[in-house]
């Protein structure tokens, strides 16, 4: 161990390295691979929000953004909630801009846990485990299951509550199952925050990228949860900005006050180019989405039945997000011994499924945020590999 070594703080060594970063890291070395692990839209920013972040430089927003985001921004964004999200909210006092959704879930965690305190996180689902363990907290997990179309049941939930749960994080339209849960399971789990006094993180990142009819229901909004819930967003997923890194929290004031006073400290705020950009996309007449969630749609369909036609594989279709999670447990593999025997021999890059928790193991995480083109290639080289199996 080195000097710097021993001199880092205990806490860090909670924090693990990413899985899916390992992943494309050992893609990253591979020529011609395919990639259909990766969790960005393959779109490009639409051309009137680079616009409007052209035209913020030529007006003079280069200097310190307020910590909190710009009013008019905030403004926008509590229009939207209200619109959207049935969430009523002031500008001034309940909403903040953050460095992407993320931001929001680290702060939430920074803000609220103590050593100890309890968590309960979905399984499968998002990696939440490193933000909760930084701060002291003890992720408990609450199983979701394939033949319930990875939707939470509130009584699981309910038997996981103990006097030590603090908060529950819940991710809906979810990464990595692409489940949505309906107003009926989050009602229940609205009941359980009421009844034990305990908070909700609710991350909506894939709130607009949603099939079928289906209507995003997002539980801050439910009778008695607003002083309860802490809504995460990002203008990542919906507008494919990724790499602008804009996203919002709304919670009570509280907890924004304090998110603002951190972020003096932090990072100061949130680019200023960028929060004008966001404006312009929250402000637009969202067809930009409305076009890419309907592309998603088509591809959805060629990685579902693509992946059903491959011997030994499942895969229910997903009801959201653009991500598939087929079920390999029949090839007879692991999903880390199957993804890596997919991109080192068959050049195409996929996200084990045990990288999202303990449920997740026997499954895969492909993307179809992808061109056509890609994701046919891609289905064919996995079909490939599984085929491989049997030799």
């Amino acid at each position: 161990m080195s000097l710097i070594e021993k001199a880092f703080a205990a806490r860090t060594h909670e924090v693990e390295w990413s899985g899916i970063r390992i992943m494309f890291a050992m893609a990253d070395e591979i020529p011609d691979v395919v990639n259909l692990g990766i969790g960005q839209p393959d779109f490009d920013t639409p051309e009137f929000i680079r616009q409007a972040a052209k035209e913020a430089l030529d007006e003079g927003f280069t200097r310190y953004p307020p910590a909190k985001g710009f009013y008019d921004l905030r403004q926008a964004i509590a229009e939207k909630l209200k619109r959207e999200n049935r969430l009523s909210l002031d500008p001034d006092t309940e909403i903040f801009v953050s460095v992407g959704a993320m931001q929001g879930i680290f702060n939430t965690c920074l803000h609220m846990l103590e050593s100890g305190d309890e968590v309960i996180v979905i399984d499968p689902g998002y990696d939440y485990y490193s933000q909760i363990r930084l701060f002291g907290g003890l992720p408990v997990r609450v199983p979701v299951y394939e033949e319930n179309r990875f939707k939470v049941d509130p009584d699981d939930i309910r038997k996981a509550v103990t006097a030590k749960t603090k908060l529950m994080i819940i991710n809906t339209p979810s990464n990595p199952t692409g489940a949505m849960f309906d107003a009926e399971s989050l009602e229940g789990i609205a009941r359980i925050a009421q009844k034990e006094n305990i908070y909700v993180l609710s991350d909506e990142p894939y709130e607009h990228i949603v099939f079928d009819g289906r209507e995003h229901v997002s539980i801050g909004a439910m009778e008695g949860m607003k002083d309860l819930t802490i809504s995460a967003y990002t203008l990542s997923k919906s507008y494919a900005m990724t790499g602008w890194r804009v996203g919002y929290v709304a919670a009570p004031k509280p907890l924004i006050d304090e998110m603002e006073k951190l972020m003096e400290h932090m990072v100061s705020g949130v680019t200023a180019m960028a929060q004008r950009a966001a404006l312009a996309a929250i402000r637009a007449d969202q067809q930009c989405v409305r076009d890419m969630v309907a592309e998603y749609e088509k591809r959805r369909r060629i990685v579902y039945d693509g992946l059903n036609a491959i011997e030994n594989v499942s895969c229910i279709m997903p009801e959201s997000t653009f991500y598939a999670f087929p079920n390999i447990k029949k090839t007879g593999l692991g999903s880390w011994d199957l993804a890596k025997k997919l991109v080192k021999e068959q050049q195409v890059a996929v996200v084990p499924g045990s990288i999202f928790g303990n449920m997740g193991e026997g499954f895969l995480r492909v993307s179809f945020a992808a061109d056509e083109a890609k994701l046919r290639e891609g289905i064919l080289r996995i079909k490939k590999g599984v085929e491989s199996l049997k030799s």
